[in-house]
């Protein structure tokens, strides 16, 4: 996996764990790829190494409908994680 993306189904969601992640790794907001069709648009983009912390952090937000994680292999093909 090159980079992970979170795809979330609304902005406010995005905002809210985008906050709880910076605090502990290196995150960035980007416009949710194309291939990604269930989504509101914003996608947080994080190093792999750092899967382990963003499935804590999202956990802790509570409903997991809210989200789904990607991988973006170095061919640009998207697969869930």
């Amino acid at each position: 996996m090159r980079y992970g993306v979170i795809a979330f189904d609304s902005t406010h969601a995005a905002i809210h764990a985008e906050k709880r992640l910076k605090a502990r790794c290196k995150v960035s907001m980007m416009p949710t790829p194309r291939q990604i069709t269930a989504s509101c648009g914003i996608s947080i983009r994080f190093f792999p190494d750092d899967l382990g912390v963003v499935r804590e952090e999202l956990a802790a937000l509570g409903s997991s409908r809210l989200y789904a994680i990607y991988g973006i292999a170095d061919d640009g093909s998207i697969h869930p994680v």
